[in-house]
């Protein structure tokens, strides 16, 4: 019995022991249709020392990115990623978006251990080495970040902005449109902000890209705005288009299919990109005509 208690002992703290973990991989299309980002959230987990807490502790998180061309014959093998990305912290589920014609990633990101929580920022990074964006002209410490989104075109992102309090009300909301294009963060001058009167996160409450990048839409409940990119003036819309999902012509679907070559090891067998009809038309007047497109078009 002696000589059984270490490995007993042992086995006990192994159970307690830091080990990796991961979550399922997310996937996105680019607007072309021929690219697609996977985005895998790494961390370390363990169990509690406490029981009562239920749950196990996370810490170190970071993020792997992996962009893949599909246009090609695919290899039975898996192809290989055309670029590669590692961001340091989680990525919030659903936020990533790939612009092939302007080599743009966008995503949001954490800053802490806390996943999911209110400490994140706007990201933007470029293959091809361009250090463009600059969120700390805008953003407060108090704010979160609630959506980060590309404009068609990939040279304008929506933020939206807001204080929330600890019963997840939305305080003080506003809308930024920031230049996103320039090769260095001093090439991205140009940015709008428009307050809002309120936001909530439900779906009545929406934003969409028109499909020339001249303009973005706000569903606010039972009405809807509109704010131009050249000059962030914002109006009541008289009409709009009836799809507000997606919100723009690129982002993310759902979770990628297991492989051991990512989604180019599944035979390329992928639902197709459901951004390629991406259009204003039909334009409707009433809000209750509003539909989500996402798996229609």
């Amino acid at each position: 019995m002696l000589l059984a208690l270490p490995f007993l002992l042992l086995g006990a703290c192994s159970q307690f022991a830091w080990r990796p973990a991961s979550l399922a991989v997310e996937r996105g299309w680019s607007e072309t249709g021929k690219e697609l980002v996977q985005t895998e959230v790494m961390y370390e987990e363990r169990n509690s020392w406490n029981p009562m807490m239920g749950t196990r502790l996370k810490r170190n998180y970071k993020t792997k990115f992996r962009i893949y061309d599909l246009s090609g014959t695919p290899d039975p093998k898996g192809d290989p990623p055309i670029y590669n990305h590692e961001a340091a912290h989680w990525t919030l589920p659903g936020s990533v978006y790939y612009h092939s014609t302007t080599g743009r990633l966008f995503w949001i990101q954490g800053l802490d251990d806390q996943y999911g929580g209110n400490s994140r920022v706007p990201s933007v990074w470029s293959p091809q080495g361009y250090h463009s964006f600059d969120p700390s002209r805008f953003l407060t410490a108090e704010q979160t970040v609630l959506h980060f989104i590309p404009s068609p075109d990939g040279g304008t992102a929506a933020l939206l902005l807001g204080k929330t309090d600890p019963n997840l009300e939305i305080h003080s909301p506003k809308l930024i449109l920031a230049d996103t294009n320039g090769r260095s963060s001093t090439d991205d001058r140009n940015y709008f902000e428009t307050a809002l009167s309120e936001w909530k996160e439900v779906p009545t409450f929406q934003i969409r890209w028109s499909q020339d990048s001249s303009k973005i839409y706000l569903r606010l409940g039972g009405e809807v705005v509109q704010i131009t990119r050249k000059d962030g003036k914002i109006s009541k819309a008289k009409e709009f288009p009836r799809c507000f999902s997606p919100p723009t012509n690129f982002g993310p679907v759902g979770i990628s299919p297991a492989g051991s070559g990512g989604d180019s090891s599944k035979e390329r067998q992928l639902e197709p990109a459901p951004f390629r009809n991406y259009s204003d038309r039909p334009m409707v007047k009433h809000t209750d005509q509003i539909r989500d497109c996402i798996k229609t078009e």
